[in-house]
């Protein structure tokens, strides 16, 4: 009896322990609609000056890229050997680049009453090799003016850097006139290069055309430009 009891009470004892509930999961937190749209709002903000950023760095390097420069180029022809006036040259804007060196604009002052070296065209840009404050000729070499009539050169006329040859023509008596002028050399001809062509005077109908010689035919040449007894012939090009 005493067993049972305790038996008893030993189940008793067991069904009376408390129970122990299992703990709920953790509920997650969730983010506030106004949270959201903070976020948002920053996200959009960033990437606004993102673009901002990226468009300002484009727009540097184009400039850079596209950087103009102004810079003194030819208003019209002039030919080697003549002194550069004002009206010569115009300004220019070009992109810059390290291979070109055309003489900026700012030394226009400075250009004005040079003498061209060689022979400038309208258009092109002026550098510093062409321009300077001598005559434009080479060592050995002299700059003949020949008064010509129609007739004496050919009619299409020449240009600054074609190269002539000068002959000498009979005179009024059927003489050649360039027997003497020329230093007793029976009349030789004269290889040249043109330098300048003069316009047409429209009184005597005379083209003044400017010459390179060598040095040691310069005065017997003039002395045969005095005459009118000479004739200008074009040379191919490239001889």
């Amino acid at each position: 009896m005493t067993a049972q009891v305790e038996g008893t009470t030993t189940l008793a004892g067991r069904a009376a322990a408390p129970v122990r509930e299992a703990a709920p999961p953790p509920v997650p937190t969730l983010r506030s609609a106004a949270a959201r749209r903070r976020t948002s709002r920053k996200s959009l903000v960033l990437s606004l000056l993102v673009v901002l950023l990226g468009g300002l760095i484009a727009f540097a390097a184009g400039r850079m890229l596209t950087a103009q420069t102004e810079v003194l180029a030819v208003a019209r022809d002039v030919q080697v050997g003549s002194t550069i006036a004002a009206d010569d040259l115009t300004i220019a804007n070009v992109t810059s680049d390290p291979n070109l060196s055309p003489i900026p604009a700012a030394q226009q002052s400075e250009v004005v009453g040079m003498v061209a070296q060689v022979p400038l065209t309208r258009g092109e840009l002026l550098t510093r090799a062409q321009v300077g404050t001598g005559t434009g000729l080479a060592v050995g070499e002299m700059l003949v003016a020949l008064p010509l009539k129609e007739g004496q050169f050919p009619s299409r006329g020449v240009t600054p850097g074609q190269q002539v040859l000068i002959v000498p023509t009979p005179g009024a008596a059927g003489s050649t006139s360039g027997t003497d002028a020329m230093g007793g050399t029976s009349g030789r001809p004269t290889e040249a290069t043109v330098a300048e062509v003069g316009p047409v005077n429209p009184a005597t109908q005379v083209t003044v055309v400017d010459v390179r010689v060598r040095e040691a035919e310069g005065p017997a040449l003039a002395q045969l430009a005095s005459t009118g007894s000479l004739a200008l012939i074009l040379l191919p090009t490239g001889r």
